[in-house]
């Protein structure tokens, strides 16, 4: 029986700090690679306007496929489209063939790796985000005993070059445990604590993408205008809740849903309300339908003809799940494979040895009040190797959420959507 080496591909994406580790942590030693001569196969280029509009589409198309596939038990929805993609694009810059070719179409690809560099060019637009705090890092953690000698240098400086990664090498102890997870703590604000809770023997590699977002009002709502009312459960049940009560510029509305837009300081990202006309509905069975190209039309209905009078709950929840089965059923089965998939971009492994992805696992945590919205993600890629107006005219428009309501924290600039959430019960 060979022996099974495993390696987890992590991000984060959250709100608030961004220390990378603990003060008193000594420095680490640089890992060890192994230099094959053979360029990491990633055509990067800057994309055409043409082509960034493509895939910023395709992007959004995915995001709402990938939401679409969490629903279905009316509970509280969180995903971010953004640390999934970037996540994954990491580990596709090291595969090849079919394994490649598999998880570019999941974002549109088509073979010429614009969705790398879509990519690429999300994770240096977070950190030039403007108005909110937005931070996006990644890091590499190899475990010393294991892996660091097969990883290959070319795809080390690639990480480094295109996503800015920091390299570390540490023994995967109890102390190595905690200072991976301390780096996750801190990235996320402590929202997500842990992403590891204890090391295979043969765990060998971590990557970890974490991104920071924290956004204030642009208008804030006042204490007067925050009261305790009902807020109807998808199943129909009535709890109390605290309902922020606002008016807002831009109104919006499709065939099956209302909704507004409140941005944050700055003015570049929003968070975007979209509320079933059918007051019946729960918010999975309205995103059901709902495609990245509808929520494209959506945000571009946006009337500012009225004077929009909204109501809002503050609501804060955790929501945890395993991914695999929504990349196989979205295309991506190669990389599942133990012995079919192709990431020998990444390492140069012996001879009858293995690496492929045997877990992606998203866990989310959001918190929206009077003041603002802290968000934080954490995806999980585990990889192992197998051996073997005028004023007085002005109309009155009502968005009440005191019922379940879909949401998405949105980069006003292109209508790129960060983070896609559903509330369906308080």
């Amino acid at each position: 029986m060979k022996k099974l080496v495993s390696a987890i591909l992590t991000t984060a994406v959250a709100a608030g700090a961004f220390c990378a580790c603990t003060p008193e942590s000594p420095p680490l030693d640089p890992p060890k690679v192994v230099t094959t001569g053979e360029p990491v196969a990633v055509n990067i280029k800057e994309l055409s306007t043409e082509d960034q509009d493509l895939y910023r589409k395709a992007y959004l198309n995915a995001s709402f496929e990938l939401m679409k596939r969490q629903l279905g038990g009316d509970q509280n929805v969180m995903i971010s489209p953004a640390s999934i993609m970037i996540a994954l694009s990491m580990t596709e810059a090291g595969a090849a063939g079919e394994t490649r070719q598999q998880m570019a179409s999941l974002w549109g690809g088509t073979g010429d790796d614009g969705e790398l560099n879509f990519a690429s060019e999300l994770l240096k637009r977070l950190n030039e985000s403007s108005g909110v705090s937005m931070h996006a890092a990644d890091s590499i953690w190899l475990n010393e005993d294991n892996l660091t000698g097969y990883i290959k240098s070319e795809y080390v400086d690639f990480v480094k070059e295109y996503y800015d990664a920091e390299i570390n090498s540490l023994k995967f102890d109890d102390t190595g445990v905690k200072r991976i997870n301390s780096w996750v703590s801190e990235k996320t604000d402590e929202m997500i604590n842990e992403i590891v809770k204890k090391f295979d023997p043969d765990t060998a590699m971590v990557l970890i993408n974490a991104i920071a977002f924290d956004g204030k009002w642009r208008d804030q709502y006042e204490d007067y205008a925050v009261r305790e009312e009902e807020f109807t459960n998808s199943d129909g049940t009535k709890v109390k809740a605290n309902l922020m009560y606002g008016s807002e510029d831009a109104f919006l509305e499709n065939d099956n849903a209302t909704g507004f837009i409140k941005y944050y300081e700055g003015g570049q990202y929003a968070f975007v309300v979209m509320l079933p006309k059918d007051e019946s509905q729960s918010a999975d069975e309205f995103l059901t339908s709902f495609t990245g190209d509808d929520f494209d039309k959506f945000i571009n209905s946006a009337s500012y003809e009225y004077e929009v009078h909204t109501k809002l709950p503050e609501f804060k929840y955790d929501y945890e799940q395993n991914l695999n089965d929504t990349l196989r059923d979205m295309g991506m089965v190669q990389a599942f494979e133990d012995m079919g998939a192709d990431f020998t971009g990444i390492a140069s492994l012996p001879e009858g040895y293995n690496l492929y992805i045997s877990k992606v696992i998203h866990k989310t945590h959001i918190d929206l009040d009077r003041n603002g919205t802290r968000a934080a993600a954490v995806t999980a890629v585990m990889m192992d190797v197998a051996g073997a107006v005028d004023p007085s005219s002005i109309q009155v428009k009502e968005v009440n959420c005191d019922r379940p309501f879909a949401y998405a924290i949105v980069d006003m600039t292109d209508n790129t959507p960060v983070f896609i959430g559903t509330v369906n019960n308080m």
